[in-house]
């Protein structure tokens, strides 16, 4: 039987068990809504089942499928890159890595779709709301299902008051995601402007009434009003062909005066517009040929652009073997991996696990530089002590619990870079406030004549006690000058 607790440790594990069924509770929640295109909520669900496990594999990785149908490619790889690393082995985590890796000009199209929508937030930053919506139009070509692309271009169409297009907009991108807040409230506020319009209403065609005189009656047809005899009074057979006989000479007449000299001016206008919209089409047939020759030159450009980048994807796999290979305490063969590993062409989610592999590697060569510096320090070489103290920041700003950074403004201040001084100096001084090497990076600070820090108030429950260091062979202190 169950005891409900850890025989090792007399950990309660009812609560271990509860945080997964719950997780598993949300997965699920999150399939039913990705199912249905609820994609936010299914985008909060999975997260909130990643929260409470994060080694849930099919929640990490449907939530990379969410991202990649709403058009965030980068974050659908973040995903499933750490997916991979949690479980190497029959991932399919891996086949979606594969698919876009393996398929180099739809890499490319997703690079280019993120610096073209870069590009027009640069425009919509500057005013230039139509080079805006022409570099949208080209992002959304490459990925129609960017979701932020619909919405900057259904809001730049709202501004520009072609509220037609922004409706279409809208409508692409709820189609893609039904329930998006964003989206959501843009088609509100669209149908909130254009709800202004009212259209006017229509007049009856006819309204016929009677006047006073019982022979004629008059009626209104639209804004005009029309008058008639109420009966038809007959006349003679002479009279009707002599009304016939006046009525053809004033037809002929005014065919004559205005029929014919109508007609050959609307002849005249008709060619008159004819060479005109010749004329335009030609200039439109040389913009579009210009422009279809500015095009060429342009995806030219970008071939060449293309071909001087390096492939990504291969990063990515070095990291990943990399993080396996230290997992295994294999820390030779992580060493390698990352030394393949191209920091400037992996994503920021990557780079996290990168600084975290890397420091574990390369601790003992931490603690060396650490030492090089803390020798050349009491030495006085300042030169030196900066050259090993700044590598160890580089890694990990706070090792051993401050003393690095803090080491390395003293080297800065005596050596008279007073430039990289004084941000150490108040970064040591925010991060251990209350310390006795706090104060003294607040003397510093008002000594090179910069604002010090504020420290904690005496009321407050505990001051955080000065970071502990090395107790051997540990750096003095010198007193700050009078």
């Amino acid at each position: 039987m169950d005891p409900g607790y850890c025989s090792a440790c007399g950990t309660d594990i009812k609560i271990y068990n509860r945080l997964f069924r719950l997780s598993n509770t949300y997965y699920n929640m999150g399939l039913e809504k990705a199912k249905a295109r609820n994609l936010t909520g299914a985008m909060q669900d999975l997260r909130y089942s990643l929260r409470l496990n994060k080694n849930h594999i099919q929640a990490r990785n449907l939530l990379g499928l969410v991202y990649f149908e709403v058009g965030e490619v980068v974050l659908a790889l973040t995903e499933w890159i750490i997916s991979k690393s949690l479980e190497p082995d029959k991932n399919i985590a891996d086949e979606y890595i594969r698919a876009i890796q393996e398929n180099p000009s739809r890499w490319a199209a997703i690079n280019q779709t993120i610096k073209k929508y870069n590009q027009s937030l640069l425009y919509c930053q500057q005013g230039s709301e139509d080079l805006a919506i022409i570099q949208l139009k080209k992002v959304l070509s490459l990925n129609p299902k960017l979701v932020k692309g619909h919405q900057l271009l259904a809001l730049l169409y709202i501004k520009t008051e072609e509220y037609e297009r922004a409706g279409r907009e809208l409508r692409r991108a709820l189609a893609i995601d039904k329930t998006d807040n964003l989206s959501l409230h843009y088609q509100e506020e669209l149908e909130r402007i254009t709800g202004k319009a009212v259209n006017p209403k229509e007049k009856p065609a006819k309204e016929i009434r009677e006047t006073k005189n019982s022979d004629i009656i008059s009626y209104t047809s639209g804004n005009e009003t029309i008058i008639m005899p109420a009966t038809y009074k007959d006349t003679t057979g002479m009279n009707v062909v002599l009304n016939l006989l006046i009525g053809l000479v004033v037809g002929v007449a005014l065919m004559w005066f205005l029929v014919v000299p109508a007609k050959v001016r609307s002849i005249r206008s008709e060619t008159n517009q004819q060479i005109i919209a010749y004329s335009d089409e030609v200039s439109a047939k040389q913009t579009e040929l210009n422009g279809l020759q500015k095009q060429v030159e342009e995806l030219q450009a970008a071939l060449a652009e293309k071909e001087a980048e390096p492939e990504t994807g291969g990063s990515y796999e070095q990291l990943i073997e990399a993080y396996n290979a230290f997992r295994g305490e294999n820390l030779e063969a992580a060493l390698g991996a990352l030394n393949e590993v191209d920091t400037q062409q992996i994503s920021e989610g990557a780079m996290s696990l990168y600084r975290e592999v890397y420091r574990a590697v390369h601790a003992e060569e931490l603690k060396g530089w650490y030492d090089a510096g803390e020798t050349a320090y009491n030495a006085g070489n300042w030169a030196e002590a900066v050259e090993n103290l700044q590598r160890v920041v580089d890694m990990e700003e706070m090792y051993q619990d401050g003393y690095a950074i803090y080491y390395l403004a003293r080297a800065y201040e005596s050596s008279e870079d007073t430039e990289k001084a004084v941000p150490l100096f108040r970064k040591f001084a925010e991060a251990y406030p209350g310390t006795v090497r706090a104060n003294y990076c607040n003397q510093a600070l008002t000594r090179l004549g910069q604002p010090a820090v504020e420290q904690q108030q005496s009321n407050q429950p505990q001051q955080p006690q000065e970071p502990q260091g090395p107790q051997e062979n540990q750096p003095q202190d010198p007193q700050p000058p009078a």
